[in-house]
């Protein structure tokens, strides 16, 4: 750049900014990457993502049974014993209302 072979423009920043035609032109047309296997030995001693997603599902699916359990805890209501029905007749042991009927009714 400082000496002129390759021009470039400023961005709103003032970043340099090159066009592809403009390094071709001075350097030659691009060619591939001399290392292509630069990527995966960037990633050598890494568990394989398999492997790790393997393990968050297992582990998720722990959780959903944990938390199935607890909701059915939550919602478990036990069953109120049946009444055993007396054969002799009730009284009202005082006055009768309407309220004291309608408790006999819904028991």
């Amino acid at each position: 750049m400082d000496k002129g072979l390759v021009s470039y423009g400023l961005d709103a920043s003032g970043n340099r900014q090159f066009e592809t035609s403009e390094l071709m032109r001075a350097y030659g047309a691009l060619t591939a990457v001399a290392q292509p296997d630069t990527a995966e030995m960037a990633h050598v001693g890494t568990p394989e993502p398999w492997d790790v997603l393997l393990a968050e599902l297992q582990a998720l699916r722990i959780e959903v049974q944990e938390l199935r359990t607890a909701v059915l805890l939550i919602e478990h209501k036990p069953e109120r014993p049946p009444k055993v029905a007396s054969t002799e007749p009730q009284t009202p042991a005082g006055p009768t209302t309407w309220a004291s009927l309608f408790n006999t009714l819904d028991e």
